[in-house]
């Protein structure tokens, strides 16, 4: 199976393709088929699925939902489901949301103060999706999560050229995607590995992306914690807050985390198993799958795509280190990686020009969930006591509330960042042409 593993990636490099715009060599893209228009579902992946709504919570859905099958070299084709709402004024552009975890249930958006419902409410196409199955696993004796997240770019790819170029053609109108956990993993590779970044006009990542150094998480024993926008006398890391300051992390993945990456690798090798040794060429197969690979096939250059993570900075807790594990990604970039046309000196920003914002949230209540945290205002930020579920916070002396104290919220926050007009989800590629494949 070794043998086998090291062919397969051989080979998958063997199809770089030139991507148009401005990406390094990548990976070449699937396809989408057999797209057929249903009855929205009502569960997804044992989850409610939660299509965006009229109303608050109404019965009445805003989307149209189809079924279709994705197509990836070497990997088996996987199905997926897709709600799409198109609101009735013309459309600000469209929002993809890249479900969490395994990618079998939405982001649920039936509720005001949902991103999904929010964001059409406000005028943006929106798109919530979900795969058959995990989108990790390959379907093959031979596990990748490189190649498993073509499946996560030719989906996006397939929203741009069928619904995002015909229904989205005015001047400022931009196609971003916001992604989630797993997801903010998929997205990850997406952007690094197959040139997504030529047609998203902005990536958010909550809580990721996932899997950015598979060695430090997945090695044994647990490695020296990682600073996450570290300073260096004085001077924070591109794209980093200076009131939120530097907080560290242990990389290592362990427990239920480790054991879902495990399989999603086929055990080969297994993640952070106790009593395993770790060979160098098993080193080298998790770094191969890594979004920080250190080979010459990644490109972390997206110079008409802005950037946007929200990283809680107490998902250690639940021995899952998606903060170190995101920060490896976002290490990567410097000033050419993104556009320069962004402004956030209102958060503080180490270099506010720069389209990256990575933000730390305070007081995520559960796992990577960013959007029960709280953000830095400005020079005031989030206090915090107590431990998961139970941190209490305040914000500028009052008790920390969606309600009480919006400014700090996260999504809100996320909200005004994808609706503003300079840093926004808005059209960063100029004229705008089918992808070829």
């Amino acid at each position: 199976m070794r043998a086998q593993r090291i062919m397969f990636l051989g080979a998958l490099a063997l199809i770089w393709i030139g991507f148009s715009g401005t990406s390094h060599a990548q990976y070449a893209l699937g396809s989408v088929s057999s797209v057929t228009q249903e009855t929205c579902p009502t569960a997804l992946g044992g989850h409610a699925a939660d299509w965006v709504t009229t109303t608050n919570n109404g019965t009445v859905l805003a989307v149209v939902c189809y079924h279709a099958e994705v197509s990836c070299p070497e990997t088996a084709d996987l199905g997926f489901t897709y709600g799409l709402a198109t609101p009735s004024a013309a459309s600000n552009g469209m929002m993809v949301f890249v479900p969490s975890k395994f990618g079998t249930f939405t982001l649920p958006g039936n509720y005001k103060g949902e991103i999904p419902y929010d964001m059409y409410h406000s005028n943006y196409q929106t798109i919530q999706l979900a795969y058959d199955n995990w989108w990790q696993l390959t379907g093959t004796t031979t596990g990748s999560l490189k190649v498993a997240s073509c499946r996560i770019a030719t989906v996006l790819n397939f929203f741009y050229t069928t619904y995002f170029l015909p229904n989205n053609n005015t001047t400022t109108a931009g196609m971003c995607a916001h992604s989630q956990s797993g997801g903010a993993g998929g997205l990850g590779f997406a952007m690094t590995y197959y040139g997504v970044g030529d047609f998203l006009d902005k990536a958010a990542f909550v809580s990721g992306p996932e899997y950015g150094n598979l060695v430090e998480g997945c090695v044994p024993p647990v490695h020296p914690a990682a600073n996450i926008c570290p300073s260096t006398n004085g001077v924070y890391a591109m794209g980093c807050s200076t009131s939120a300051g530097t907080w560290s992390d242990a990389p290592n993945y362990l427990g239920g985390s480790a054991s879902n990456i495990s399989t999603e690798l086929n055990n080969d090798p297994p993640c952070s198993k106790s009593g395993f040794k770790y060979t160098k060429a098993e080193q080298q197969l998790l770094a191969d799958t890594s979004v920080v690979d250190g080979l010459s096939d990644a490109s972390y250059t997206y110079p008409n795509t802005a950037v946007t993570a929200f990283l809680c900075d107490d998902d250690s807790f639940w021995t899952n280190p998606s903060e170190t594990q995101g920060w490896y990604y976002y290490s990567q970039f410097n000033t050419s990686s993104v556009p320069s046309t962004c402004n956030y000196t209102g958060n503080n920003s180490s270099t506010p020009n720069s389209c990256l914002m990575v933000n730390r949230v305070f007081g995520c209540t559960t796992v990577e969930e960013a959007d029960t945290g709280y953000l830095c205002n400005g020079s005031t930020c989030p206090v915090c006591t107590g431990t998961p579920p139970n941190i209490k916070c305040t914000c500028g002396g009052k008790t920390c509330s969606t309600q009480g104290t919006p400014s700090f919220a996260m999504h809100p926050f996320a909200e005004a960042d994808y609706e503003s007009p300079v840093n926004g989800c808005i059209n960063r590629h100029g004229a705008r042409l089918p992808v070829v494949k």
